[in-house]
């Protein structure tokens, strides 16, 4: 077991913790368990560079343990009403249709990829953002309107990193059998009549020397 994956276990393990916290409204406790996650998850990233411990477990484990603590937080969070419920729905099932859709992806072409886009971390890095500034511990937490914005924000940029995700898996996807046999059906009748047409040529050619 290598350092990275044992701070992502560490993480995983922090997710029941943290849904302890805020159901029992121990939010400045919750504050500081989900900033300690935010720390493993930089270590082991740190780690796995610094020494050179990449595993096929890692690649799978890091955004499974990302995953949860997001969807698990938004949940929570949700139901002591520190964010809007239609706001969890779209984190969750967003995560959730992108689960599925790299079980399919792996079924279908046996190995994924899961290398997050540009439109990911940066709607990852808002929905983040908008769990530490509702878990802020300070008197009064911040004013209605700019959580507000970042709710519709977070909200926006999630379904068009969702899209984008969606997008992507379409396109990683293999071509069909019938498109796969016509294709080649095409690409075969394309080199014959190249080959008809260069013979063609030769033998007129040779016809103009003699």
């Amino acid at each position: 077991m290598t350092i990275p994956n044992i701070l992502t276990l560490l993480r995983i393990f922090l997710v029941p913790s943290f849904l302890i916290a805020v159901i029992y409204h121990h939010y400045q406790i919750a504050f500081f368990i989900f900033a300690g996650a935010g720390l493993t998850d930089f270590l082991d990233g740190f780690f796995a560079r610094r020494l050179n411990q990449f595993s096929l477990l890692g690649t799978f484990l890091d955004p499974i343990a990302d995953k949860l603590l997001i969807s698990v937080s938004y949940i929570s969070l949700a139901i002591v009403a520190l964010i809007p419920a239609w706001l969890s729905v779209v984190v969750v099932f967003k995560d959730i249709f992108i689960i599925i859709g790299a079980a399919v992806l792996y079924f279908i072409k046996g190995e994924v990829n899961p290398l997050p886009t540009r439109w990911g971390k940066q709607s990852t890095f808002l929905q983040i953002m908008t769990i530490v500034i509702v878990l802020l511990p300070i008197s009064g937490g911040v004013t209605s309107w700019v959580t507000s914005w970042l709710f519709w924000l977070t909200g926006i940029l999630t379904v068009f990193s969702g899209i984008h995700y969606i997008i992507d898996g379409v396109i990683e996807l293999p071509p069909s059998r019938p498109l796969a046999k016509e294709a080649g059906r095409r690409k075969s009748k394309r080199l014959i009549f190249l080959k008809r047409r260069f013979s063609r040529k030769q033998d007129a050619n040779e016809y103009e020397e003699f």
